[in-house]
């Protein structure tokens, strides 16, 4: 039996467990801890609430249920429930005193489209982080039809998903303390969706004072699958609601009808509400989006997130971001499970013109924007499986690194505040996603591949013992956890420079980590050039 501690915290005494992490560090274990009153029954669709006290001592010694999903990469079956938003605090120490020293807190926002993924430790294991002597937090929040499906009207909540994410911070800084944390000392950090999280977190009034620090990982606010108009949410809400059984043009009714839906149903229709060419391209149904005035409660988001970035209305805390190597080679899986599709993109290539570009499809100028793309990136070549890095080259450009770079470049020219940009590229033995996706084969760092150098995972288990891996985990998990505590990621053999306006300095994230300038140049000057013509 796991030796036991208790802790009081605003909303009554939890108690712990003592663990030992993969890398033989003790830490304590929370589990499972309310940070909001479950979103069920007349809270469906609604913006989260603070959470209820309990009398006596609740256990949080096992993880809270998931947000209902498919989760496509290691399951592939429904799973979770809609009482779901938990989180958990693992702590190298608890405080025997008030006058205890403070631990820089890292919280983790867990990835996965805004559709699917968890922060328990099935996949996020806080052992390598709690090595570096900092409390970590995870948590799970609403995902989703659940989490971020808009009517454009005060019917339905928007961003909820997001705001569960709010709530919890607001819990950190309640109680935290209790658990050895600095309050004062707070950095958020994600990948994927999660590293889009964190950038909405900076852009978001409701997150003001709530850390002082961010890490965004492959993701941004920009990236096409990480918003959408909120014409486009309320068209795809209607359309959600039909495939249910639900015509109608009425908010009201909408949102009653949906309301009564089984969770379980609310997830697998999804994929029915989407067209075949939504299917194909992966799309993320359901986004974050602006939300409208006219409500009485907190507004997430005030506005389109780039309008907020070039107005200079975000929260300039020291910022880490980055891109993998190859981040499109997670489209991989999708194309060798169905190789008719890179048929169909070569013979309409117009097909894959990034939405964000804000062109719209079926006109000249997109059908000049597609040949202008493909052009670029395959010459006179075919889209074929001949051709596949070529795809992945472009796939990982416009679904993730242009609008990573375009964030990081816009604001550091916005903000005084330190900016470091990375690229990781250290393709090795513990690669995140391609493990997931039956990748391995294919060279290049996949989209969050980092993630198993500073998060410990099952399924990642293996010895390293003298080898690179060994190294560049340790690195990479001194370089987060430094930011973490000091805003600056610098190692005493790596010191990292700051992106500005006339330094468009990178580190370089490989068997050895350098600094670089002018990231991927050509590839990105193109992106620039096309977002010059599309507006012209």
């Amino acid at each position: 039996m796991a030796e036991t501690v208790t802790v009081t915290v605003a909303q009554g005494e939890l108690r712990g467990k003592k663990m030992t992490a993969k890398t033989g560090t003790t830490y304590f274990s929370f589990q499972g801890i309310p940070y909001c009153q479950p979103p069920v029954g007349p809270l469906r669709f609604k913006a989260p609430q603070p959470p209820d006290s309990w009398k006596g001592i609740r256990d949080a010694l096992n993880e809270g249920s998931v947000a209902p999903q498919i989760d496509d990469f290691v399951a592939d079956a429904y799973l979770g429930e809609e009482d779901c938003l938990y989180l958990n605090v693992y702590t190298p120490k608890v405080p025997a005193r008030s006058g205890d020293d403070l631990k820089a807190v890292m919280v983790w926002i867990h990835g996965g489209g805004f559709y699917m993924g968890s922060g328990n430790t099935q996949i996020n294991g806080p052992d390598y982080l709690l090595a570096a002597d900092v409390v970590v937090v995870t948590l799970n929040y609403r995902l989703g039809a659940l989490g971020f499906l808009s009517t454009e009207d005060p019917e339905t909540s928007s961003n909820n998903g997001l705001k569960d994410q709010v709530m919890a911070l607001r819990w950190v800084q309640q109680n935290i303390k209790q658990f050895g944390g600095d309050p004062g000392n707070v950095t958020i950090f994600g990948v994927s969706a999660g590293g889009a999280s964190v950038h909405y977190h900076m852009l978001s009034p409701m997150s003001e004072g709530l850390f002082c620090r961010a890490i965004a990982q492959s993701g941004c606010a920009l990236n096409p699958w990480a918003f959408h108009a909120a014409s486009t949410a309320r068209r795809r809400a209607f359309r959600f609601g039909e495939v249910l059984g639900c015509k109608t043009d009425d908010s009201k009714e909408l949102a009653e009808f949906l309301s009564t839906v089984p969770a379980q149903q609310l997830v697998e229709v999804v994929s029915k509400a989407m067209t075949e060419e939504e299917l194909d391209l992966g799309t993320v149904f359901f986004r974050p989006t602006v939300e409208a005035e006219n409500r009485q409660e907190e507004l997430f988001l005030p506005a389109d997130p780039i309008d907020l970035i070039t107005e200079g209305k975000f929260h300039k805390v020291p910022f880490l971001t980055g891109i993998n190597s190859s981040e499109g080679l997670l489209c991989v899986r999708e194309v060798m499970a169905k190789p008719a599709v890179l048929k169909k993109y070569d013979s309409d290539f117009e097909l894959l013109v990034p939405t964000n570009l804000g062109v719209e499809k079926n006109t000249p100028k997109s059908k000049e924007v597609a040949q202008k793309i493909k052009s670029f990136y395959f010459g006179d070549k075919p889209v074929s499986q001949e051709t596949l890095f070529l795809y992945v080259d472009l796939s990982s450009d416009m679904w993730f690194v242009t609008d990573v770079h375009r964030t990081a470049k816009l604001q550091a020219a916005r903000s005084s505040a330190p900016l470091f940009f990375y690229q990781f590229s250290f393709d090795g033995e513990l690669g995140f996603m391609k493990r997931i996706i039956g990748a391995c084969r294919f060279p290049g760092v996949c989209h969050a591949d980092e993630l198993g150098y500073l998060i410990f995972s099952p399924h990642l288990d293996v010895e390293l013992d003298g080898t690179p891996e060994e190294k560049v985990r340790s690195q990479l998990v001194r370089m987060w956890t430094n930011f973490a505590k000091t805003g600056n990621p610098s190692l005493s053999d790596v010191k990292c420079e700051s992106m500005t306006e006339s330094n468009p300095s990178y580190l370089d994230i490989g068997t050895e980590f350098t600094m670089q300038q002018h990231l991927m140049k050509d590839r990105m000057a193109f992106w620039d050039d096309l977002r010059q013509f599309v507006k012209i």
